[in-house]
C-alpha cells in the first residue's frame, strides 16, 4: 500500500526520533564498555574521549574478578537476594491479587484502599529503619529480601489481570472440589504467565539494582551486595579496603575499574531482558487496561 505524503513524513519523523533516542541510550553504554577494555595509557592519550578501542586489555576485569575478590562474594549475595526475593515477592503478590480479584470478598474495596494508601504515603525512612532494627534484621542475611518483598503497584497490575479470567473456570473447578489454592496454582497462574513475567521482571530489576537499602541496613562488607560495592567504587572514586586486601596487588587506575564494574553489574539484566520482553509488554498492556 502506497503511503500518502503525510504518512510518509510521519513515518520518517518516527524513524529519526527513534534513531536519536537509540543513540542516546547506546552511546553511553558503548563508551563504558570501550573504556573498560582500553589500556589506561591509550585512554589518557585521548583525554578520556574514546569510542573505538585501538587496543584491548582485560586487566580491569581480571583485577575485579581475581581470586578471593570481594566481587565474587557480593555477586553471590546479590544472586541469592534477587532469586529469593523475586520468588517471595511473586508468592505474596499473587496470593493477595487473587484474593482481591474476587468481587465477593467482604470488605474488598476497603482493603484495596489500604493498599493504595501505601502507594501514596510511606512510613518514612527513619521509622522503617527503627522497625528493621527492633526486629533484629540489621546485617542479617535476609533483610534485603524481606524489605522489598511486596509492592502494592505490582499487586494491582496482577489483580487487574486476574479479574479478566472467566469466573466460569474457577466455578467449575470449585464444583469439582478444588480448593482455592489449587485453583490459583493449576488454573489461574498458568493462564497468567504474561503478567507474572511482567511483574517478575519489575521485581527482578528492583532487587538487582537496589543499593540504597543495603546502604541503610548492611554495614558488614561480607554481606554487602555487588551494587553497594559498585556504588562505593563510583561515588568515592576508590576501592573498598576489603577489595584491595583480597586482590593483594596494586590496583589499576580507578576509572577503568569503575567502568568494568558497571559492565559486570549490568550484564545479567542486558542478557535476560530480550528473552522475556514479549511477555513483559503483553502483561503490562493487559494488566493496565483491565479494571
Amino acid at each position: 500500500m502506497k503511503l500518502t505524503r503525510g504518512e510518509t513524513a510521519f513515518v520518517t519523523t518516527n524513524y529519526i526520533v527513534l534513531t536519536i533516542l537509540t543513540l542516546i541510550i547506546i552511546i553511553p553504554f558503548w563508551y563504558v564498555l570501550t573504556v573498560s577494555i582500553t589500556p589506561y595509557h591509550i585512554f589518557s592519550e585521548k583525554d578520556g574521549l574514546i569510542l573505538f578501542p585501538t587496543s584491548i586489555s582485560f586487566e580491569y576485569y581480571e583485577y575485579l574478578l581475581s581470586k578471593g575478590s570481594l566481587i565474587y562474594g557480593a555477586y553471590g549475595i546479590t544472586l541469592r537476594n534477587t532469586l529469593g526475593g523475586v520468588l517471595l515477592a511473586l508468592l505474596l503478590t499473587a496470593t493477595a491479587a487473587y484474593a482481591l480479584a474476587d468481587k465477593k470478598l467482604p470488605g474488598r474495596r476497603i482493603i484495596i484502599l489500604f493498599f493504595v494508601f501505601t502507594m501514596l504515603f510511606k512510613g518514612g525512612m527513619i521509622p522503617t529503619y527503627l522497625t528493621i532494627k527492633n526486629l533484629g534484621l540489621l546485617n542479617s542475611d535476609y533483610v534485603l529480601i524481606l524489605v522489598m518483598a511486596y509492592s502494592a503497584f505490582n499487586m494491582i497490575i496482577m489483580k487487574s489481570f486476574f479479574e479478566g479470567i472467566p469466573e466460569s473456570l474457577k466455578e467449575s473447578a470449585s464444583i469439582d472440589g478444588a480448593s482455592e489454592f489449587r485453583i490459583l496454582w493449576q488454573i489461574v497462574l498458568p493462564l497468567s504467565m504474561p503478567v507474572i513475567a511482567s511483574v517478575g521482571l519489575l521485581y527482578l530489576v528492583t532487587y538487582w539494582n537496589d543499593f540504597f537499602n543495603a546502604l541503610l541496613y548492611v554495614t558488614d562488607w561480607h554481606k554487602a551486595p555487588v551494587q553497594l560495592v559498585l556504588r562505593t567504587i563510583i561515588a568515592s572514586s576508590s576501592l573498598p579496603p576489603e577489595l584491595l586486601e583480597a586482590a593483594g596487588s596494586k590496583p589499576p587506575p580507578t576509572i577503568g575499574i569503575q567502568m568494568a564494574a558497571i559492565i559486570i553489574v549490568a550484564l545479567p539484566m542486558v542478557i535476560i531482558y530480550p528473552f522475556i520482553q514479549k511477555y513483559f509488554e503483553q502483561g503490562m498492556l493487559i494488566g493496565s487496561v483491565k479494571g
